[in-house]
């Protein structure tokens, strides 16, 4: 590593670390008052700058009685004109009352969102928080079937899959059925296990790209269990996917996690 990527990594690090103070600055855009009832929905964004629309439209149909929050994190600093943009033009009717709007720096990846989680919890919110990707169209009752399917002492996931020793040796998991692995995009989860500062801070550097994983990892030696969420969400723009990039990585991190299943399955 050179001189100048030590202090480049130097720096990310020192950000990191004043991140998770829950002090950062934020852009709330309001659309209805809040009532401190509504669902809360964290998001990334970082390729699609297109999708913000569709996304508002979706929150706002959700049957969802008390209505949606939505909070932001923009990893891509090159957009925010378009997001700042979309959001000042929209025009709520329904269930989406408030967006929260976090521009950062640099690309901290998706477990960004996971900051928004710590920072509402050091508040003092105690409640579920909703995890959407910003490639996925979603009904409108997603939010209130989410809720029914909330289980505090679980991650309760779309994108679930029982594995078969190697990671991508894997099948869909079915709702009540065993589930190893599940994904953060269309999942639900409690807002307390991100009080614990280690989710962010005991992570390997190599793979900080692969928050899901090391989420599962975290909540399972906290005594979590994983469930599949029954509800329907179409994945678009899939030639966007970073997942695309981080096949053998995801297999790396998974074996260093998980060495007893790799050697059963090699």
């Amino acid at each position: 590593m050179t001189k100048r990527e030590q202090i480049k990594e130097l720096v990310r690090n020192l950000i990191r670390r004043q991140l998770l103070t829950g002090r950062f600055p934020s852009t709330d855009y309001s659309f209805a008052p809040v009532t401190g009832r509504e669902a809360v929905v964290l998001m990334c964004l970082w390729n699609r700058p297109s999708r913000l629309p569709e996304i508002l439209d979706r929150l706002d149909k959700q049957d969802f009685p008390d209505g949606v929050r939505l909070f932001l994190w923009n990893n891509n600093r090159r957009d925010r004109a378009v997001y700042r943009k979309a959001l000042s033009e929209h025009r709520s009717s329904g269930a989406l009352h408030q967006v929260d709007l976090v521009t950062s720096v640099f690309n901290v990846g998706s477990i960004a969102r996971f900051y928004w989680a710590r920072r509402l919890a050091l508040k003092g919110y105690t409640g579920p928080i909703i995890v959407l990707d910003d490639d996925q169209n979603f009904e409108s009752t997603f939010v209130s079937t989410a809720y029914e399917y909330y289980d505090p002492r679980a991650l309760t996931s779309w994108w679930a899959f029982t594995i078969h020793g190697a990671y991508w040796q894997r099948a869909h998991a079915v709702v009540g059925g065993d589930v190893d692995y599940a994904g953060t995009g269309g999942m639900i989860c409690n807002s307390d296990i991100f009080l614990d500062a280690k989710f962010f801070t005991t992570i390997p550097g190599r793979f900080w790209m692969i928050d899901d994983m090391w989420l599962n990892y975290f909540a399972k030696n906290k005594g979590y269990t994983l469930h599949k969420l029954p509800v329907h969400i179409e994945a678009v723009m899939e030639e966007t996917n970073q997942y695309h990039h981080q096949v053998e990585l995801k297999e790396e991190f998974y074996n260093l996690l998980y060495p007893t299943a790799a050697s059963n399955a090699s």
